[in-house]
């Protein structure tokens, strides 16, 4: 499926995207463009926008004068940092600690996207979850767990990257949280509980969600959960690794 932009409710847009590996499989990536109650625009995560995306994006935020930041909220989405960033220089650019460590050129402001100081930027209009019990930055770059959730609370959106993806196999579609979990929990006895706790505590936040973006596959379709659809869609998904924690338990 080419790029393209969906209306996912009001005051916010996904940007599906393409992301290949090997140049050969596509899957997929994602940025999204949020609405703050200023009136004023928010980019989570950096795509190279081209054609109808780029036009829809100036046509909302006025040439871009109107994005107040570019938000990068997964350490090991880097690729398209920089295009995003020459395309919107006056926005106020955020990122990890591995994103000021790849591009330090960049005019980065001081706030980490992990860190409370930069949740209170925009405590306004998002609420933010860092997973605990795993390494954010793993030393080995092909271990993609670990992101910035961020909820928008106007519309009940989710944007999650790789932490939670949408599996769209037949008959068991749902959220399933990223395959290299038992590999990213930190090297001490209750990590696996630690992370158990927080998965609880995004379940619980995600009882009035209505949508979620995930970054690879494509969007769940969401709006056809009853009240509470989502929450229990990651409770669902603690169930399916929690092997993996107990192994991770039982080793330490």
């Amino acid at each position: 499926m080419a790029d393209h932009i969906v209306d996912v409710a009001d005051g916010f847009w996904n940007i599906r995207g393409s992301f290949k590996i090997a140049k050969v499989i596509n899957i997929g990536t994602q940025a999204s463009l949020v609405r703050l109650n200023s009136g004023r625009f928010v980019l989570l995560d950096s795509y190279a926008l081209e054609g109808p995306i780029a036009d829809r994006v100036m046509a909302l935020t006025e040439g871009g004068e109107k994005l107040d930041a570019i938000i990068n909220l997964h350490p090991f989405h880097t690729v398209f940092v920089k295009r995003v960033a020459a395309m919107f220089p006056n926005a106020k650019l955020y990122g990890t600690s591995r994103h000021h460590e790849k591009a330090p050129d960049l005019g980065w402001q001081p706030e980490l996207t992990e860190t409370e100081a930069f949740a209170a930027l925009f405590a306004d209009d998002f609420d933010f979850m860092v997973p605990r019990g795993v390494h954010f930055v793993p030393d080995d770059p092909s271990l993609h767990f670990a992101s910035v959730l961020a909820f928008h609370r106007a519309s009940h959106t989710l944007h999650v990257d790789d932490t939670l993806n949408w599996i769209p196999v037949p008959f068991a579609s749902g959220l399933a949280f990223h395959p290299t979990l038992g590999k990213v929990l930190e090297d001490r006895a209750d990590a696996a509980a630690d992370f158990r706790t927080w998965a609880g505590e995004l379940a619980q936040r995600c009882e009035n969600v209505l949508h979620v973006c995930t970054a690879h596959t494509r969007m769940a379709p969401v709006s056809d959960d009853p009240p509470g659809g989502i929450a229990l869609r990651v409770r669902k998904a603690l169930q399916k690794v929690e092997k993996t924690l107990k192994k991770h338990e039982a080793r330490f």
